[in-house]
C-alpha cells in the first residue's frame, strides 16, 4: 500500500515520456525529412538525453532530502520543455534550410547538421525523462536488502506506462486530437504528475532501515563493473534486435502508420511481462542471494541469444499464417489485431527475458550500497541507453547492410551468449550447474546457428522464390523484384509491399505520369522527380528530351532495381541529364531553392508510414515554391485501401493550394491530380496535345490521351465538397478496404459521365 501512489506516478510518467517521443519524432521528421538518416538523429538525441539525465541527475538523488521533491521538479521542467520542444523543431526548419541551401553540404555534413539541431531541441526535454527514473528509485527502494525487487516493480509499472503511451499516442491520440494537442496533453499529465509527488511524504514509501543481513558470496567491486559493462552491451543487443526484427515484421504488416507502434507495444509488453516476474522471484529470495545471482543473470542472457535464434525460423515461417485465418472479415481493427499477433509470436519470447534481466541486475549492482542508490541506478540505466544507441545506430547502418538479416541476429545472439558464458564462468559462488547449463545451452545455440542457411526474407511472396530477379537487403528496405508468371506480372516487393506492378492498368498509371505535364509544357526544361520508384515514369519524362530530370528516391535499393526494369523505363539510369538524390522528398525539397517546369509525385500508400506527409497542406505549398512560371505538377493517388472520406480529404487539400487542379482516371484504382498555371479546357488541351507525341501514344495505346481527364477544376471542386483539409498536424491515413468498391464505382461514373459528355 506504501507504494502504489509512487507507481501509479512511475506509470504516469512512462505514458507521458512515450507520448512526448512518438509526437517529437513526427515533428522532427517533417523538419528532416523522413529519411533512416534524420529518425535516427532524432532517436540519438532523445536518447543520449535520457543516458546524460539518468547519469548526471542520479548522482545527485542520494543527496536530496526528498527525491520525491526532485522529482516533482523534473516533471515541471519536462513538462515545459516538451510543450516548447514541437515549436522549436518547427522553428528550426527555416534554419536548416537556410544553411542547406547556401552551403549545399555533402551528406554527412548534413546529417551531421541534423543531429545537432535534434540535440538542440531534445536533450533538455530527454534529460528530464531519464533523470525520472533513478530519482524514483532512490525515492521507492527499500532498506531490507531487496533493492532488486522494489527497483523491479518500478521498472515494470514504468514500462506498462510506455506501452499505454505508445498505444494511445499512435492509434488514438494524434488521430482524432492532432500532434500539438497530444503534446499538451502530455505536459499536462506532467504538472500532474508533479502536484501529487509534490504533496507525497518521503517517509510514507520509505521504511526505516531494518537491520543487516548476511550475505556471503556478496559480488565484488570489479564484479560490479563487469555487470554495469555487460548490461551496457545487453542495450546493445536489444535495440539491434528491434531493428531487425522490426525490419523481418514489416515484410508481413501494411507498414502502416500504426505498424511500428504496434510492434514497440508488443516489445515493451514482454519487458513488462519479465520485469514482473523477474521482481517477484527476488522478493521471495533471501536477501543474502546475492552472487547466486550472477547465475541467473548469465542464464538469461544465454536464454535470450537462445531464443532469439529460434525466432529466425518462426520469421521464415510467418507467410503461412494469413489475417483470415483468424478473422473472417477484413477490418482495420481486425488489421491491428493480426499484427500484434505476428508480433507477439516473434518478439515476445525473447523480450520476456530481456525484462526479467533488470531487476536482477539492479540487485547485482547496488548490493551493499544501498546509500548510493540514486546514483548507481542513474549509472546503470544511462549505461544500457547509451548502449542502446549505438545498437540502433550500429545495426541499422552497418550491421545489417554487411550481414543481412538473418546473419545480424546471429551476432547479436552470439553477443548476449557471450555475456552470460563469462557470467558463468567469472563468478565463483556460481554453481556448477549454471556453468553446465548456460555452456550446454550455448553450444547447442551454436550448432543449430551453423546449420541456418543465408535466406532472403520475402514475406507472402516466399513461394515466388523461383522467380525472384533482384534482392537486396539494404539500411531501411528489403527490396525484391518477381519476374512475370502464369497469373502475376513483374513486379517489385518494398518491405513486402507490391509496388511497380507492370499490369496493363498501373503501366498506364505510370505512362501517363511521365507523359502528360512534358506534353503539357512543351518548352520545359527541367524535371523533378519525387519518389522515383523504378524509374517508368521518369523514362517516359525522358522521351521529351528534358535537359534536366532530377529525381529523389528513399530507398537507394529501389534505384539498383531499376535495372531489371530497363524496357519498362527506357533504360533512364543510363540517361544523361539524370540526377539522383537518395533523400526524403520533403528534405530534397527544404534542401534546394531551384525551381522546375516539372514536378510529378509517384508516393507509396498515402497510409504508409513514410508517405502520409506527401499528401498535406504544407508539402503542396513547398511544391509550389519550386514550380517555375508556368510549371505543372501531377501526383498520383490510389483508390484502394482508402476511406471516402480521406480520399476526398486529399481532392480537397491539393485544390486549396492549387486551384486549377483537374482529376484524371486511368482505370483501376488509379487517379492523378494535374496542377497547371491556368484553367485547363477541352480546347487547350486538344491544342496542346497535338500533334500526338509517338512515346505517349505507343505507351497510352491511344493518341486520345484527353480521355483520361474526368473532372476539370469547377467539377472536382464539387465532388470534393466541403470538409476539413489535411496539414501536418493531424494527417492520418487508415488503409480501409471496405470502402474501396464504392469509390471506384464513383470515380468510374465520373469518367464515364465525361466521356459521354464530349
Amino acid at each position: 500500500m506504501r507504494l502504489r501512489r509512487p507507481l501509479v506516478l512511475s506509470f504516469l510518467a512512462g505514458v507521458s515520456a512515450l507520448i512526448y517521443e512518438i509526437c517529437w519524432v513526427r515533428q522532427a521528421t517533417l523538419t528532416f525529412g523522413v529519411s533512416v538518416y534524420a529518425y535516427s538523429a532524432v532517436l540519438t538525441a532523445y536518447m543520449g538525453g535520457m543516458a546524460l539525465g539518468g547519469y548526471l541527475v542520479g548522482r545527485q538523488t542520494d543527496r536530496s532530502p526528498n527525491p520525491l521533491r526532485l522529482f516533482a521538479m523534473l516533471q515541471i521542467a519536462l513538462a515545459l520543455l516538451g510543450l516548447a520542444a514541437p515549436f522549436a523543431l518547427q522553428g528550426l526548419s527555416g534554419l536548416y534550410a537556410t544553411v542547406a541551401r547556401s552551403l549545399n553540404p555533402a551528406p554527412p555534413i548534413l546529417n551531421a547538421l541534423r543531429l545537432v539541431l535534434s540535440l538542440l531541441v531534445l536533450t533538455p526535454p530527454a534529460i528530464c525523462i531519464g533523470a525520472t527514473f533513478p530519482v524514483m528509485s532512490r525515492a521507492c527502494a527499500r532498506y531490507d536488502g531487496r533493492v532488486g525487487g522494489e527497483v523491479g516493480r518500478l521498472y515494470v509499472v514504468n514500462t506498462l506506462g510506455s506501452v499505454a503511451g505508445c498505444l494511445l499516442a499512435a492509434l488514438f491520440l494524434i488521430r482524432f486530437l492532432g500532434t500539438r494537442v497530444t503534446t499538451l496533453l502530455a505536459s499536462l499529465i506532467n504538472l500532474g504528475i508533479a502536484g501529487a509527488a509534490w504533496q507525497l511524504p518521503v517517509a510514507m514509501i520509505q521504511p526505516k532501515r531494518a537491520p543487516a543481513t548476511p550475505n556471503q558470496g556478496i559480488v565484488n567491486t570489479s564484479g560490479q563493473r563487469f555487470v554495469l559493462w555487460a548490461y551496457a552491451l545487453s542495450g546493445f543487443a536489444a535495440l539491434g534486435y528491434e531493428v531487425v526484427w522490426a525490419r523481418m515484421l514489416a515484410l508481413y504488416t501494411l507498414g502502416a502508420v500504426y505498424s511500428f507502434s504496434i510492434m514497440l507495444s508488443v516489445f515493451l509488453s514482454g519487458l513488462v511481462v519479465g520485469g514482473l516476474a523477474g521482481t517477484r522471484w527476488l522478493r521471495r529470495q533471501q536477501s543474502g542471494a546475492q552472487a547466486v545471482h550472477c547465475g541467473h543473470f548469465g542464464l538469461l542472457e544465454i536464454g535470450v541469444g537462445m531464443l532469439a535464434l529460434l525466432a529466425l525460423p518462426i520469421f521464415g515461417r510467418l507467410h503461412s499464417l494469413r489475417l483470415e485465418h483468424f478473422f473472417p472479415r477484413y477490418s482495420v481493427a481486425a488489421e491491428m489485431a493480426f499484427e500484434g499477433l505476428l508480433s507477439f509470436i516473434t518478439l515476445f519470447p525473447a523480450t520476456t527475458l530481456m525484462g526479467a534481466i533488470f531487476p536482477v541486475v539492479s540487485s547485482l549492482y547496488t548490493a551493499e550500497q544501498r546509500d548510493q542508490i540514486g546514483s548507481k541506478m542513474g549509472r546503470l540505466t544511462a549505461l544500457n541507453t547509451a548502449g542502446s544507441v549505438l545498437g540502433s545506430l550500429l545495426t541499422g547502418f552497418f550491421i545489417i547492410p554487411l550481414l543481412g538479416l538473418q546473419r545480424s541476429t546471429l551476432t547479436l545472439a552470439f553477443l548476449n551468449m557471450g555475456i552470460g558464458c563469462v557470467a558463468l564462468l567469472l563468478f565463483a559462488p556460481v554453481t556448477r550447474y549454471h556453468r553446465m547449463t548456460g555452456l550446454v545451452i550455448s553450444a547447442g545455440a551454436l550448432m543449430v546457428a551453423l546449420a541456418f542457411p543465408p535466406p532472403r526474407y520475402l514475406g507472402y511472396w516466399q513461394e515466388l522464390k523461383d522467380r525472384l530477379l533482384f534482392y537486396k537487403e539494404g539500411v531501411e528496405t528489403t527490396v525484391a523484384v518477381f519476374g512475370p508468371g502464369p497469373q502475376n506480372p513483374k513486379f517489385s516487393t518494398v518491405n513486402g509491399r507490391i509496388e511497380v506492378p507492370t499490369d496493363l492498368l498501373s503501366l498506364r498509371a505510370f505512362y501517363l505520369l511521365g507523359h502528360l505535364p512534358p506534353l503539357l509544357n512543351r518548352d520545359a526544361q527541367s524535371a523533378l522527380m519525387l519518389s522515383f520508384g523504378n524509374g517508368i515514369a521518369s523514362g517516359a519524362i525522358s522521351t521529351h528530351h528534358i535537359p534536366l530530370i532530377e529525381v529523389v528516391e528513399l530507398s537507394p535499393e529501389m534505384i539498383e532495381a531499376a535495372q531489371v526494369y530497363a524496357l519498362e523505363n527506357r533504360n533512364i539510369l543510363s540517361h544523361p541529364g539524370l540526377r539522383i538524390h537518395v533523400e526524403d522528398a520533403r528534405n530534397f525539397l527544404l534542401q534546394t531553392d531551384r525551381q522546375y517546369d516539372i514536378i510529378t509525385t509517384d508516393a507509396t500508400h498515402p497510409s504508409n508510414s513514410c508517405s502520409w506527409a506527401l499528401f498535406t497542406v504544407e508539402f503542396y505549398r513547398q511544391v509550389a515554391r519550386h514550380l517555375a512560371p508556368g510549371g505543372v505538377f501531377i501526383q498520383w493517388v490510389p483508390l484502394h485501401s482508402m476511406a471516402i472520406a480521406d480520399y476526398l480529404s486529399i481532392l480537397r487539400t491539393f485544390q486549396s493550394v492549387f486551384p486549377e487542379a483537374t482529376l484524371w482516371y486511368t482505370g483501376g484504382s488509379h487517379t492523378l491530380l494535374l496542377a497547371t498555371p491556368q484553367p485547363l479546357t477541352g480546347a487547350y488541351l486538344e491544342h496542346v496535345l497535338n500533334p500526338p507525341h509517338p512515346d505517349a501514344v505507343a505507351d497510352l495505346g491511344t493518341a486520345q490521351i484527353a480521355r483520361y481527364w474526368i473532372m476539370d477544376a469547377a467539377q472536382l471542386r464539387e465532388f470534393a465538397g466541403e470538409g476539413p483539409l489535411v496539414h501536418d498536424d493531424s494527417a492520418f491515413f487508415l488503409p480501409v478496404n471496405a470502402e474501396m468498391d464504392r469509390l471506384i464505382q464513383i470515380i468510374q461514373l465520373a469518367a464515364i459521365r465525361r466521356n459521354t459528355s464530349q
